[in-house]
């Protein structure tokens, strides 16, 4: 099987980020120009473009009109911030918004470079063991994750596992169960049969409506009195 282009450019990230902490490359320098780093590391163009794009949303580079691409003078100390910190200051209803546009996106990712085989995957996480699921892994998560995980794309896997790492610190409420795990299940199925189908229309539905959901079993949680 080829190796995908999303795959590298996560390798050069990945690279270009060793070489930071190598010293090799210096906070504030300018970066190598892309036709350099695509013959340094044996890959199109277009991926260093993709890698560069990423290294931007993480805030490691600045791209300066007519100057070129710089490292930000600040990169060993973002290195060193776990990303969840970040995260920590946001509310359950920021990550709720958050997921909302992320999720019903990915979703449509998904259709796009999923196999039948992974499709098939999903859907038998659907069904799968909890008591054979790893302690970092809800039902709820494992399906969310295998679902970022078949779209491909690490942003996406990083931010499923970060939500539900999260979740719990936010506040103490967030540890109770979002509402009838049979609901739940009957939403995911939902979403499973739209992305079986290749339908993104419905899956994009699915999925938004699977998470206002989520949003209104947060509230009742909220609303109920306590014990």
């Amino acid at each position: 099987m080829p190796v995908r282009n999303e795959r590298l450019s996560d390798k050069v990230v990945n690279q270009i980020l060793s070489l930071i902490h190598d010293g090799e490359l210096k906070p504030g320098q300018k970066l190598p120009s892309e036709l350099v780093f695509s013959e340094q590391f044996a890959v199109s163009r277009g991926v260093i473009r993709e890698a560069m794009i990423q290294l931007q949303a993480l805030g490691y580079i600045s791209r300066k009109t007519k100057q070129g691409t710089y490292i930000e003078k600040d990169i060993i100390d973002r290195l060193s911030r776990p990303v969840s910190d970040a995260l920590k200051e946001a509310t359950y209803q920021d990550l709720l918004d958050f997921r909302d546009s992320l999720e019903s996106k990915m979703v449509e990712i998904v259709i796009e470079r999923a196999t039948d085989e992974e499709i098939q995957e999903i859907a038998e996480s659907l069904h799968a063991d909890s008591t054979k699921l790893s302690e970092h892994f809800s039902l709820d998560h494992y399906f969310h994750y295998k679902l970022a995980q078949a779209s491909r794309n690490v942003f996406y896997m990083n931010f499923i596992d970060t939500y539900y790492d999260l979740i719990d610190e936010l506040a103490q409420a967030n540890k109770r169960q979002e509402g009838s795990l049979q609901h739940i299940a009957e939403e995911h199925i939902l979403i499973v049969e739209a992305i079986a189908k290749r339908d993104k229309v419905a899956a994009h539905r699915a999925m938004k409506r699977h998470i206002m959901n989520v949003r209104k079993r947060r509230q009742n949680v909220e609303t109920e009195p306590s014990l």
